[in-house]
């Protein structure tokens, strides 16, 4: 395998220096190293300093401060304009690398490709407890271009202008490569560029106010019509958003009726069946009564975020 000396890897993070270091490390660990890394702090505090002070012996570490929180598009910007390979590596301060993940990655790039790798739950970190925990997996060519494990030509960077920055903090990564793909270049896997993704212990209030977020996507299904069938349902984001608003209209007849409880069955069979997956393990009880109710928080939320965001855009979905 070829040197990768011509690649630049890139990370924006803000106030998580202990998953900033662990992320450092991997990158520090690579079969064929970086020719630089250009770490974005978003506004950090000391700590995040500290970490980057330490790490600067270790690595061809450049570092650029944002004076106030940018956000991560233009956060990621502020270090892919200052690049200095050929070729630009994305990965997030919240994953770790597996050391052959930038050769990986490098043996697979051309001119016109964007090079996306595999992403999963960190195998060597604490398992998902509870609906509210978050990760990150892909696997294959999902349209979605997500920037915790990707690769672009620099080229094709500066032809794009980057990250749009009008796009805060949800799909600023699917857009990117989107209008990549109209530029011309093809969305390539790499199933041996592997990076871990740490499970995410979250609070109630941190995850419900993360998935009222999501309805930026509609920003995205207007952008972007064919996405509605390659990637997504139609004219719901989620498989099981049609569901989600049948059970949210059995409860609220309820009242009328206790007999429109039969209209929250579908969802139930469903969500039981994603807590199994994502957490792993069967549920029974008063642990099963508290994950479901937590989903069904979480996935009401998430499909009335989208509805939100289909009036806010003026787009359907």
């Amino acid at each position: 395998m070829g040197a990768v000396a011509d690649v630049s890897v890139v990370l924006a993070t803000r106030d998580r220096p202990a998953l900033l270091w662990r992320c450092l490390e991997a990158i520090e660990a690579q079969t064929q190293p970086p020719l630089e890394v250009l770490v974005v702090d978003d506004a950090s505090g000391p700590e995040t300093a500290a970490v980057l002070d330490q790490m600067a012996a270790r690595l061809p570490l450049r570092r650029v401060r944002l004076p106030r929180r940018s956000g991560p598009g233009r956060a990621r910007n502020a270090g892919w304009s200052r690049a200095q390979g050929t070729w630009v590596a994305f990965t997030d301060d919240d994953c770790r690398p597996e050391p052959g993940w930038l050769a990986a990655l490098r043996a697979t790039a051309t001119e016109n490709r964007v090079v996306v790798g595999r992403t999963r739950p960190d195998p060597a970190g604490d398992p998902p407890r509870s609906a509210f925990d978050r990760s990150m997996e892909a696997e294959g060519l999902t349209h979605r271009f997500s920037t915790c494990n990707i690769l672009y030509p620099l080229k094709a960077l500066r032809r794009l202008g980057g990250f749009d920055p009008e796009i805060d903090l949800f799909g600023e990564d699917t857009d990117l490569g989107q209008r990549a793909v109209g530029l011309g270049l093809v969305e390539t896997y790499a199933a041996d560029a592997i990076v871990n993704h740490v499970v995410h212990h979250m609070t109630a209030v941190a995850a419900l106010r993360e998935r009222w977020r999501c309805g930026e996507v509609v920003r995205l299904a207007r952008r972007y019509p064919r996405l509605r069938d390659e990637i997504w349902h139609g004219r719901f984001w989620k498989h099981y958003h049609p569901r989600v608003f049948e059970a949210l209209a059995g409860v609220a007849l309820t009242p009328v009726s206790p007999v429109f409880l039969f209209l929250t069955t579908p969802w139930f069979k469903e969500a039981g069946v994603r807590l199994r997956h994502d957490l792993g393990r069967d549920l029974e009880g008063a642990d099963a009564a508290r994950e479901l109710a937590s989903l069904f928080l979480l996935d009401s939320v998430e499909a009335l975020s989208c509805a939100w965001g289909s009036v806010r855009h003026r787009t359907l979905f």
